[in-house]
């Protein structure tokens, strides 16, 4: 019996070993959405997957998400990190301050969260800038504060 206590001690040891290893994984999978990353955002419980509603977000000029704009001059895409730096092209050196923002035409918005294409738009015809830009993976939203 000496052996045969052996050889089942060695397959519970083995099988205990899967357990545990399946429980490791899980408990990965299960704790990877409330660890903090390198992103902006330090602590996320959302997920993309749901979907549901506004979860994080912005309001004022200041925190416009970073913009991708057409050079006055070549034609080829500038990107506007921040709505507070100049805008400079790429390929011809266009060099202009942030206030020129509202004489170009933007190409697109990019979520700071997540860096998917947003969808914008104007709520007031004499503003002539996004007023607000939702991203519709991960649901971010950016309204532009002004007084009516």
């Amino acid at each position: 019996m000496g052996d045969d206590s052996h050889g089942l001690a060695r397959a519970l040891g083995v099988a205990g070993g899967r357990l545990l290893a399946s429980l490791r994984w899980l408990g990965e999978r299960l704790l990877a959405p409330l660890r903090t990353n390198d992103g902006p955002n330090e602590f996320r419980l959302s997920s993309v997957e749901t979907h549901t509603t506004t979860i994080d977000g912005d309001t004022g000029w200041a925190y416009r998400p970073p913009a991708t704009l057409r050079c006055p001059e070549c034609g080829d895409d500038v990107l506007q990190a921040d709505a507070r730096d100049a805008i400079d092209c790429p390929s011809c050196r266009v060099d202009l301050p942030p206030e020129r923002f509202t004489e170009l035409e933007v190409l697109a918005l990019t979520c700071p969260v997540c860096r998917s294409g947003m969808q914008y738009g104007r709520r007031h015809p004499q503003f002539g800038v996004p007023e607000w830009a939702t991203c519709p993976n991960c649901q971010y939203h950016w309204e532009f504060k002004h007084a009516y």
